[in-house]
């Protein structure tokens, strides 16, 4: 099983910094992912309105803080493949506006996903 992550990622992850252990909580879930795959991973739902595309959004538990997943970091992901996978979103709960502003920043990240994932 392979997980890319989205070049965006990157300023998601400097948006973050004030928080506890970003990078941490994405990696520790990127391998936890790795060996449960799909269908084992909990706190995952399929996201409509994104057409043939397999777009999911996961719930990650934050490292070194004392809070529960549903006010912790969320993450985006699509299946390219079988075993690929690509995170399109890392963010906290709350830091978009409402979640028409989260399903554009999706939408626009798959338009630039590089096809050579």
């Amino acid at each position: 099983m392979e997980i890319v992550r989205h070049p965006e990622i990157e300023k998601d992850l400097k948006k973050l910094k004030k928080f506890a252990a970003p990078v941490e909580s994405l990696e520790s879930w990127e391998r936890f992912f790795v060996f449960k795959g799909l269908a084992e991973t909990p706190a995952i739902d399929q996201m409509p309105g994104f057409g043939n595309k397999k777009i999911y959004k996961a719930r990650v538990v934050l490292l070194k803080e004392n809070i529960s997943k549903s006010h912790g970091y969320r993450l985006i992901f699509q299946v390219l493949d079988t075993d690929k996978f690509e995170i399109l979103v890392f963010s906290r709960h709350g830091v978009y506006h409402d979640e028409n502003d989260l399903i554009i920043l999706i939408k626009n990240r798959i338009l630039n996903t590089n096809p050579n994932h």
